[in-house]
């Protein structure tokens, strides 16, 4: 939900150069712990017959969308210039909370967290 707000700020308000920097530190202050919340909630899904399969393709999503990314910023760039990365970020972030909300009994079950 970080990322989302974080995207809508800069998409309103990215023409003062105080924001963007504001906003790209607390960007990085939220993601920090992304990836490993991903895998926990992965592996708890999977269940330990799953989680050597789940892992890798983890990895292979994760360098797909990084490169999906580059493809799409490269084309947003071309046809409607930076000021379209937020409210493209934010599409994407709220389809992406969509999916989690959907999906959260499976990863990060009451009963597995210590």
């Amino acid at each position: 939900m970080g990322f989302a707000l974080i995207s809508l700020v800069l998409g309103l308000w990215s023409e003062h150069g105080t924001i963007i920097f504001i906003s790209v530190a607390l960007w990085g202050l939220t993601f920090g712990g992304a990836a490993t919340l991903l895998q926990t909630a992965l592996a708890q899904a999977a269940g330990k017959q799953g989680v050597d399969i789940v892992m890798p393709i983890n990895t292979t999503v994760w360098n797909l969308a990084i490169a999906g990314a580059g493809i799409l910023g490269g084309v947003l760039l071309n046809q409607w210039g930076t000021t379209s990365f937020p409210w493209a970020l934010l599409l994407l972030l709220l389809l992406a909370l969509f999916v989690a909300w959907c999906a959260k009994r499976h990863g990060f079950r009451p009963s597995q967290i210590r």
